[in-house]
């Protein structure tokens, strides 16, 4: 499976390249939502995590563009910080496939990632 990870915090970055990397999943990490949708239009991903505390993150604008680069879009899952309602919020409503907290994002990110990349095994391979 073929993963990008929208972040631009270093640590966050480590934590999911880590598990990305236990369960065989190739992981790009990218700063922005521009770089997410180049690498969209030039390969197949199958999955794109986004954290919505990247710099001036609009989760719609993010939803809409990969619509619109990526054929048979990618699964976005979505995570934020449990205090900020307003814009896990938005994720949900713009059309994010999955919205956690932080938290349970990373209690449950080697689940994900398994979860994920088993539901997509029938599908075509990188």
């Amino acid at each position: 499976m073929s993963a990008v990870l929208l972040t631009s915090d270093l640590m966050v970055a480590s934590r999911v390249e880590g598990a990305a990397a236990r369960i065989d999943v190739l992981l790009q990490t990218v700063p922005t939502v521009k770089r997410v949708a180049e690498l969209c239009d030039q390969v197949r991903v199958q999955l794109v995590l986004v954290d919505l505390s990247a710099p001036a993150l609009k989760p719609g604008d993010l939803v809409d563009r990969l619509a619109s680069v990526a054929p048979g879009r990618p699964t976005i899952v979505a995570f934020g910080p449990h205090v900020h309602e307003a814009l896990l919020t938005a994720a949900r409503e713009a059309g994010c496939d999955e919205v956690v907290s932080r938290g349970q994002f990373f209690a449950q990110l080697d689940a994900i990632l398994q979860r994920l990349d088993t539901n997509l095994d029938g599908s075509e391979s990188d």
